[in-house]
């Protein structure tokens, strides 16, 4: 779940569905701005794409990461 700053979402929402890790990205509306699907094949991939990929992109104030298993 990403914060961004205000107007961003669209150019966030672009940038993040350029990384090949991900399978949705949708704009919501509460608490956090943009929610973003992630699947990587371990816990070292995530941690690289969020922490390189999406948290270094322009206006994301903060994430919060969520992690399944099925």
């Amino acid at each position: 779940m990403i914060n961004c700053e205000m107007g961003a979402e669209g150019t966030i929402v672009e940038g993040v569905k350029s990384i090949d890790s991900v399978k949705e990205v949708s704009g919501v509306f509460g608490n956090y701005d943009i929610i973003v699907k992630l699947e990587c094949p371990d816990i070292d991939e995530i941690r690289e794409t969020i922490a390189t990929k999406i948290r270094l992109l322009s206006k994301v104030r903060c994430t919060t990461t969520l992690m399944c298993s099925n």
